[in-house]
């Protein structure tokens, strides 16, 4: 044998190594993810509260999901105090279904006192405690319960109020290739897509919200929505500027909007941001 092909043989097996490397230490990352989740199941809603609670969203028109492919927003958008879109038809959960969900989440706390409420986004993969540290560098790559992961957790800013008081309330994950975590939110740039899937549900360990959402935008992660929380009406406009899709919603000075934040990849350091409004079960809806 030529030394060259010996050469050959060896990079060949240096090569195959690496790889099965790389497939070990990929399974073991979603092994040790699917062990989070297991061991979260106690803590998560039970699927009958689940069913109710999508259930508990206005249907939307088959006709207006298949209205267009590509979509890109309304008209443009001078005053957004003028916007008077329809209301949507919907109930809220029963009462002992949003109790249950309000004591999920304290006993959640009592367990992992850095919790501050559960999302939850009907047809997604979207079920997650939110978590709130001290910066934003400790939940990128920590479970729930402070152990090293790689798929680390949902979690607030830690700029903003634990309650979500302030006009915006950023939310960041993970943009994993398993389909876990945020990464089901650069889903919501389809318009079909988005449209089929206009509700979300965030609990806290006071309220119940649904959540409307209507902007789907893509940014980068110097945006200025990553830097103020307060002063809704004078973030709407950037909001539309950087929406890939945007639907005409009402929305005051009062009002309270959540942001959904993960990685995409239209560009270096793009972010998709998903945002809606929380709506508090209990107010008229």
């Amino acid at each position: 044998m030529t030394k060259k092909k010996i050469i050959r043989i060896g990079l060949a097996v240096l090569a195959a190594a690496l790889l099965a490397g790389g497939a070990v230490m990929l399974t073991k990352d979603d092994i040790s993810q699917k062990i989070k989740e297991k061991e979260l199941i106690p803590y998560m809603p039970a699927p009958i509260i689940l069913a109710e609670l999508d259930e508990a969203v206005p249907e939307v028109p088959t006709k207006e999901i298949q209205a267009e492919t590509e979509y890109v927003k309304s008209e443009n958008i001078q005053n957004f105090s003028d916007i008077t879109p329809e209301t949507p038809v919907s109930e809220a959960p029963s009462e002992n279904i949003q109790n249950e969900l309000r004591e999920t989440v304290r006993e959640m706390q009592t367990a992992y006192p850095d919790t501050v409420g559960w999302l939850y986004i009907p047809d997604t993969s979207v079920n997650y405690p939110i978590m709130q540290g001290g910066d934003n560098d400790f939940y990128l790559h920590h479970a729930y319960d402070g152990s090293w992961l790689s798929s680390g957790s949902v979690f607030l800013d830690f700029r903003c109020e634990s309650r979500f008081m302030n006009n915006l309330n950023v939310l960041y994950g993970h943009h994993m290739n398993n389909g876990s975590m945020f990464a089901g939110v650069c889903n919501f740039k389809d318009y079909g897509y988005f449209q089929a899937h206009k509700y979300g549900w965030l609990v806290t360990a006071d309220d119940v919200y649904r959540i409307d959402f209507f902007s789907a935008a893509v940014t980068d992660c110097d945006d200025e929505i990553y830097s103020g929380f307060e002063n809704t009406a004078d973030r709407l406009s950037h909001i539309y500027d950087i929406s890939a899709i945007y639907e005409p919603t009402e929305i005051s000075e009062q009002d309270r909007l959540v942001l959904l934040s993960t990685c995409s990849y239209e560009f270096e350091n793009a972010r998709t941001v998903l945002t809606g409004k929380l709506v508090r079960m209990g107010d008229d809806i």
